[in-house]
C-alpha cells in the first residue's frame, strides 16, 4: 500500500468519526453552473433533501441530454431561494462529502451568488480525490492521481449505482461507496452496522 493510499484509508477513518451528509447537484451546464436539482443524504444512507428547481438560466443542450432536465419542463418548479433555507439548514457546520467537491461547490456558489444568497458554512470533503488516492492511478506529467468517475468506483467497491446523473441516485451511490469502503478498513460508523 502506497504512502497516498494509507493516508486516504486513515481520512476515511476520520470521516467516520464524525456526522456527515453527501450532497450532489444537477445543473444548468459548465458555463457558470446553477443549481437544476439538489440532493443530500444522511451519513446513514437516508435522504433529507432532494429538491429539483427552475434556474434563472438556460439549461445547455449538453446538460439536458446528461440529466434529461429542459427549461420547459421546470416552469412550474420553484426557484432556488425558496429551497435555499432548507439546504443550509442541512450542510450548515458539517463535513459534507462530494463526488467532484470542486465543481459541485462551484455550482453552489453560483447559485447562491445568482440570488444574493449567502453560501453556509460548511467543511467539504471530496469523495473523488479520496477515491483517487486508493484507485492509485498516476499521472506523471500532472504529477497527481488521475480522477475517476463515481461508476468507477462503484465497480471499484462492487456496489451499485444507483443511476447517473441523478442527484439523489448519485448521493446513494457515493453512500454505498463509503458503506463498503467502511466495511473493508474495519470501521465502524454508529448506525451503520444494521445497514451493512
Amino acid at each position: 500500500m502506497s504512502g497516498a493510499e494509507a493516508d486516504a484509508w486513515d481520512e476515511l477513518r476520520s470521516l467516520a468519526a464524525r456526522p456527515f451528509v453527501i450532497l450532489d447537484t444537477e445543473t444548468t451546464g459548465l458555463t457558470a453552473p446553477e443549481v437544476v436539482s439538489i440532493a443530500i443524504v444522511d451519513d446513514q444512507g437516508r435522504p433529507i433533501l432532494h429538491e429539483i428547481v427552475r434556474p434563472a438560466k438556460p439549461i445547455e443542450p449538453g446538460a439536458t441530454r446528461v440529466t434529461g432536465f429542459r427549461a420547459e419542463d421546470l416552469v412550474q418548479r420553484p426557484a432556488f431561494p425558496a429551497i435555499a433555507p432548507a439546504v443550509a439548514e442541512a450542510v450548515r457546520g458539517k463535513c459534507v462529502v462530494i463526488f467532484n467537491a470542486a465543481y459541485d461547490l462551484a455550482v453552489l456558489e453560483n447559485t447562491h451568488r445568482r440570488y444574493g444568497l449567502a453560501l453556509p458554512e460548511f467543511e467539504p470533503w471530496c469523495a473523488m480525490q479520496w477515491f483517487a488516492r486508493i484507485y492509485g492511478q498516476w499521472d506523471a506529467e500532472r504529477a497527481a492521481y488521475v480522477w475517476q468517475s463515481l461508476a468507477k468506483a462503484a465497480e471499484f467497491f462492487r456496489v451499485g449505482a444507483h443511476g447517473a446523473h441523478d442527484a439523489l441516485a448519485d448521493c446513494l451511490t457515493t453512500w454505498a461507496i463509503l458503506r463498503e469502503a467502511f466495511r473493508r478498513s474495519g470501521v465502524r460508523v454508529l448506525g451503520m452496522d444494521a445497514l451493512l
